[in-house]
């Protein structure tokens, strides 16, 4: 069945086509909460009516007050215009005009006006980088965070405003020397009464020119105009829906791309849009012409704006959400030129115990889906796409989707890295027809099979599966801490194996159970026989540190948000009335090479109220490798003075 449902899709996708559909998103500055957005969203949904398809649009509050499981809604910005003028380093010029290059401006800056001396700051995100430094008055130069060097410099010590050249290095895809004169894409995020403020961005190479004038004693000067409004407005989730049979327990199958960012972030996220309108476009035109797969559940197409949307779209349906969704699938940044960007398409994996059958089928699908050429010298055919699969990383929207809150399937798509990453670089003429057409074909394929799936193709997914996971614990035997892989590998595919009764809701769970526990088995009788002794001589590896509190009566974590915490920590809600001690301790904790950001977010998704801190941090060091049990428990300590989770007492033992 998937070999030929790839192939009719394939004759129904067009690259080209999809490459058009970037370039008409790119034309739109799709700030969330901004009429570029709205303009971008209204042009998507007459391509979804011309495809066939039933468009939904659900609006919700963009007022920087309204929260969606937590997450603040950002309020309505729009500019008219924006300049910076310099002078002092010869005839005034313009170094940065929103008219010219959208990125010029930090996103939602504030209004202003005025001439202001240029100060430089080596980073300017401590507070030691201001030791013997006057910012009162003037614009500082920075790489470093702007909100950070916004709270630090501007309202803290009386700075007019910013100056940012900073961006994030991608070694050796992306180093200090490449590209010295991109833009980088940076935006203020803007807390419901937080004193807000303004700042234009430029180039490494613009910045390094004015760097060393300052140096040699220059006294450069900053005229800033900026004509921008906030206000409240209402931000439009757009669906185009393929109906499936309006049986009991049907569900829907997800496909999620978000359509956010400033122009032009062609591959970010133009390419995910377009890719995930095409497969709606081949699945519609295949109803149309040919009898597709007989679908149980109903297929879902969605474009929101990135982690915003989803917590919003999410959040009506919260309780319901992981019985109706059958499994979802994220586009993101799908459309890479590999030879110019750098990237490598990759299947991003969940952790190993939200393992599913969507990332076996996803792969099988993409291994029958890529083109391939004939070697010169072997026999075989060759993909023509760099492909990889990767383990767990996040920042995207798959990572709500498979919150154990909602525990939806949901995989996702990716090129990365790209030379190119959130720069007035990412234009259309580095996106690829080719990777357009590969991602659409998966995602159709993907969606299609998902929604006709029965007992059938569970047993055939169970068979996968568990071949796929054998596959995998042979190469955790090759990898550095063997036993914590294989043990990984192991919880990864029990999972994998209980998810597949989801694929027919209603249906008799003892015929899906029966599969799963017969390849189980199978694999149990595989591990005790071909891994376990491969790792007599590892002595099980080492084991996580115990928390503090663990033990006989250990504490016990309990979420009152059933979703991941707000990753900009900033605008978490009661985030201010937290001591600022204990903000800067954790800020520290998810920077530098030590972060715990990941750890964090990993260690929260797991606070169900039935494990103990040891229990998490286990798992936690499973998947990550990150042993820091004492350090994830302060995690929880922090977000009970927030009033986001709580304390109780776990059994003994």
């Amino acid at each position: 069945m998937l070999e030929a449902l790839v192939r009719r899709i394939a004759r129904e996708v067009s690259g080209e086509r999809a490459l058009e559909t970037v370039r008409s998103v790119a034309s739109f500055h799709r700030v969330q909460s901004s009429p570029g957005y709205d303009g971008a969203s209204d042009w998507l949904a007459g391509e979804l009516e011309r495809a066939g398809l039933e468009v939904e649009i659900v609006r919700v509050p963009g007022d920087g007050r309204t929260r969606c499981l937590g997450y603040l809604m950002p309020q309505g910005w729009a500019c008219e215009r924006a300049t910076a003028t310099l002078h002092g380093d010869g005839p005034p010029r313009v170094i940065a005009s929103y008219a010219e290059q959208k990125l010029s401006l930090i996103l939602r800056s504030a209004p202003a006006r005025g001439r202001f001396p240029v100060v430089a700051l080596e980073d300017g995100t401590e507070p030691g980088d201001y030791d013997g430094v006057d910012v009162r008055g003037r614009v500082v130069m920075t790489r470093g965070d702007v909100h950070r060097v916004h709270r630090l410099a501007v309202i803290e010590r009386g700075a007019a405003g910013l100056l940012s050249h900073g961006r994030r290095l991608l070694p050796p895809v992306r180093t200090e020397d490449t590209d010295p004169d991109a833009i980088a894409y940076t935006s203020f995020w803007w807390g419901d009464d937080e004193p807000r403020g303004w700042g234009f961005a430029i180039s490494p190479g613009s910045a390094r020119h004015l760097l060393g004038r300052l140096a040699a004693g220059a006294s450069l000067e900053l005229e800033v105009e900026i004509d921008s409004r906030a206000f409240d407005t209402m931000i439009p989730l757009l669906s185009g829906v393929l109906r499936g049979p309006q049986r009991e327990g049907a569900g829907e199958v997800l496909i999620v791309s978000h359509l956010c960012h400033p122009q032009p972030s062609a591959n970010d996220n133009a390419s995910g849009v377009a890719a995930n309108l095409e497969a709606a476009r081949a699945l519609a035109a295949m109803r149309r012409v040919a009898a597709p797969p007989a679908a149980r559940h109903a297929i879902r197409h969605l474009w929101v704006p990135e982690f915003t949307g989803t917590y919003a779209w999410l959040g009506p349906r919260a309780d319901r959400a992981g019985r109706e969704i059958v499994a979802a699938l994220n586009l993101d940044m799908v459309g890479e030129d590999q030879a110019q960007c750098g990237s490598t398409f990759l299947l991003e994996h969940p952790p190993c115990w939200s393992g599913s059958f969507a990332e076996t089928l996803l792969e099988d699908i993409r291994q029958l889906a890529v083109e391939r050429l004939s070697p010169h010298t072997a026999a075989g055919r060759l993909p023509v796409t760099r492909m990889a699969e990767a383990p767990y990383s996040g920042g995207s929207d798959h990572t709500v989707f498979i919150d154990p809150a909602f525990g939806v399937p949901c995989p996702m798509l990716i090129e990365w890295p790209d030379r190119f990453y959130h720069s007035t670089f990412d234009t259309t003429d580095r996106t690829d027809p080719g990777s357009l057409a590969l991602t659409a074909r998966c995602a159709a394929a993907y969606a299609a099979f998902v929604a006709a799936a029965g007992l059938p193709e569970s047993e055939w997914l169970a068979t996968r599966i568990a071949r796929r996971a054998r596959s995998r614990l042979l190469d955790a035997l090759s990898e550095r801490e063997p036993a914590r892989r294989v043990a990984a590998e192991r919880l990864r595919a029990s999972a994998a194996l209980a998810s597949l009764a989801r694929l027919e809701p209603g249906a008799d769970p003892g015929a899906h159970a029966a599969a799963a526990r017969r390849e189980r088995d199978a694999l149990d009788r595989f591990c005790e026989s071909e891994i376990l002794p491969a790792l007599a001589g590892e002595g099980g590896g080492p084991r996580p540190a115990q928390a503090a509190g663990a033990g006989p009566r250990a504490r016990v974590p309990v979420r009152s948000v059933p979703a991941p915490l707000h990753y900009q920590r900033w605008l978490i809600q009661g985030w201010e009335g937290l001591p600022g001690a204990e903000r800067e301790r954790w800020r520290a904790a998810e920077s530098g090479p030590r972060s715990l950001a990941t750890a964090h977010e990993l260690a929260w998704s797991l606070a169900d109220g039935a494990r103990d801190v040891e229990a998490i941090a286990r798992l936690v060091w499973l998947e990550s490798g990150v042993n820091e049990a004492e350090r994830l428990e302060q995690l929880f300590e922090w977000t009970a003075m927030l009033g986001l989770s709580e304390w109780r007492k776990g059994s003994e033992g």
